[in-house]
């Protein structure tokens, strides 16, 4: 098994390249329908594990996590096509997160009180494994999504930044969400 200091992951740099391998730009994001009404209500993300294989930590490996403690605005800022998404304390966007975040790996659910929780602790992830997140935003950053390019960031004194591009299209967009 491969440790990585949190001191050494903030100054890890992953090239573009590698990231559009990882999140390929018309493939790795769509609007999805999860609930059958006809209308996008989620994100769908979609990553390819193309760096190593690795296991899912268990709940005693990350201790007890209050998850309605945590402001998540205090480990970094999430932006989509460079404007800021509110992601503090009780913000409606991370309440609708929270509730509605799905991780699918192998055929497997699992919600985001699942994995905060240990239910995936010890799942190994393994080399060309796929692993796809789908939540809620609110509707008036979905419809921000529209046809074409887009970017979303991550930037966090914590862990490396990282923005990465996407395309929305009509094979990609408003379409019904199958786990």
């Amino acid at each position: 098994m491969i440790y990585i200091k949190l001191e050494d992951l903030k100054n890890l740099k992953v090239p573009k390249v590698m990231i559009k391998k990882i999140l390929p730009p018309k493939k790795a994001v769509s609007t999805v329908d999860t609930s059958g009404d006809g209308k996008a209500d989620s994100i769908k993300i979609s990553f390819l594990n193309l760096l190593m294989p690795f296991t899912i930590p268990s709940q005693e490996d990350l201790g007890d996590i209050d998850v309605d403690e945590i402001d998540p605005s205090e480990y970094g800022t999430i932006l989509l096509n460079g404007e800021k998404i509110d992601i503090s304390k009780g913000a409606a966007n991370t309440e609708l997160i929270k509730k509605s975040l799905q991780v699918h790996h192998k055929g497997e659910s699992f919600t985001f009180y699942d994995a905060i929780g240990g239910k995936m602790g010890g799942r190994t992830i393994a080399m060309g494994d796929e692993i796809i997140i789908v939540f809620k935003l609110e509707d008036t950053l979905l419809e921000k999504l529209t046809e074409g390019k887009h970017t979303i960031g991550i930037e966090s004194e914590k862990f490396p930044n990282i923005e990465f591009g996407f395309e929305l299209t009509d094979k990609n967009m408003n379409q019904p969400f199958n786990p």
